[in-house]
């Protein structure tokens, strides 16, 4: 058994249109149960939107509708045959790439991959999901507490998805001070470049390998027929001792730092 096609589809702000269709020659089709998962990131976690379906290929999702502009949803099958499961790709409902564009991204991604590109951690910000019970007040819909170490100051229950390594190139920086009679701020500003995945919002944050942490100001894309093939980001560096230093990450050590440019090898 495998999955053909998951598509999704946005014909109107209030809702999304999932479907999906399936191969399982010989076996009879009310035999399979479905499951229909959401998710902000395509690594997870996700959450179940509808379960135990037999028989149906096509859900519409009025609970997370399009109403954030600068978001991604990404839906996923479960199909579940007599214990054993297949799960689908996690799919969103961006355009499809044409070919010369799934080419660009290709190549794009070995330059950052082999040449120009540092392992860092993307930690995708929630937008949905169970409010915070240590800082959200529910009645006035706002936060009553800073530095939160429930919801990392996004007022969402574990306040970011899990991390996902990409290889970025990051710009060097423009260090900016700023004398008061009180105190003296420190600033950082830079731009940054990926390939597509995972696809950057505005609050997202970015960890380096070091340990320096960076939020995502605005993100602008290049596309080829409205499908993205490149990323470039404006980010702000997070200030040492603020809150978002206490998420507990860690880079992979499997991951290299662009390897060809610590290499003598001359072959292609």
């Amino acid at each position: 058994m495998k999955f053909t096609s998951v598509t999704v589809r946005c014909t109107d702000p209030d809702y999304l249109d999932i479907s999906w269709a399936v191969d399982h020659p010989g076996i009879d089709p009310t035999a399979f149960r479905y499951t229909v998962e959401r998710g902000e990131s395509p690594e997870g976690p996700f959450e179940t939107l509808n379960r135990d379906l037999q028989d149906i290929y096509q859900v519409r999702d009025y609970i997370a509708p399009r109403k954030r502009a600068w978001r991604t949803l990404y839906y996923r099958i479960i199909a579940d045959h007599n214990g054993e499961t297949y799960t689908s790709d996690p799919t969103n409902c961006l355009p499809r790439a044409p070919l010369d564009g799934l080419e660009i991204t290709r190549l794009h991604n070995l330059l950052l991959r082999e040449y120009v590109g540092r392992p860092c951690l993307v930690l995708s910000s929630r937008t949905f999901g169970a409010r915070c019970t240590a800082c959200y007040d529910m009645v006035t819909s706002r936060r009553t507490v800073s530095r939160c170490p429930v919801c990392w100051n996004t007022g969402f229950h574990h306040g970011y998805h899990r991390p996902i390594v990409a290889y970025i190139q990051i710009d060097p920086n423009d260090k900016i001070q700023m004398n008061t009679s009180e105190i003296v701020a420190e600033q950082a500003m830079t731009n940054a470049r990926m390939s597509i995945y995972p696809l950057l919002k505005p609050r997202d944050l970015i960890v380096e390998r070091e340990g320096t942490r960076w939020r995502i100001n605005s993100v602008r894309q290049t596309e080829r027929l409205r499908s993205p093939i490149h990323q470039e980001v404006s980010l702000v560096r997070i200030p040492n001792g603020d809150i978002e230093y206490k998420i507990p990450v860690a880079v992979p050590d499997e991951f290299e730092t662009s390897p060809r440019s610590y290499s003598y090898r001359g072959d292609i």
